[in-house]
């Protein structure tokens, strides 16, 4: 009796297995390929102008969007801290790509792309970006009013 079960139990494990490995799989998570918004210089009046990408944002999280923005500037990588109420906190351990090597215009247009894309979330208004002071870019909380010079 117990040679029955054992051969049994084995036959069964791999089944159970398979049958684990696709239940943890995330079903239907939307994957963000770019950001919501991305900056571009408009030619003809010589402005940056903040381009929306993204339409439909059902399911997609601040780490989502925080993934995205990492992906497209790999030299500056941005961690989530945490959320509190409608603020969501930012953590850049080494900012010295953000502030001291792409400009001013560099970085105001990272932290606009950030700042639009984390608060096209319904419940999110700021951002706030903690990192070290350098000369093109000062962390603090931010939200759209503060890149009312990008159109």
């Amino acid at each position: 009796m117990t040679f029955i079960y054992s051969c049994t139990s084995d036959k069964k494990a791999p089944v159970a297995e398979t049958h684990d490995s696709i239940a943890t799989k995330p079903a239907d998570k939307p994957v963000l390929d770019s950001l919501p918004w991305n900056t571009i210089y408009n030619e003809q009046t010589h402005e940056l102008v903040l381009k929306h990408h993204v339409g439909d944002m059902t399911g997609v999280g601040q780490e989502d969007i925080i993934k995205a923005l990492n992906k497209k500037y790999p030299d500056i990588q941005m961690e989530f801290v945490s959320a509190k109420g409608d603020t969501v906190i930012t953590r850049i351990k080494d900012a010295f790509q953000l502030t001291q090597n792409i400009g001013t215009a560099g970085a105001e247009t990272y932290m606009a792309e950030a700042t639009y894309s984390l608060t096209e979330i319904p419940t999110i208004k700021e951002v706030t970006f903690e990192f070290e002071v350098g000369d093109h870019a000062m962390p603090g909380t931010y939200n759209r009013a503060d890149f009312k010079n990008f159109k």
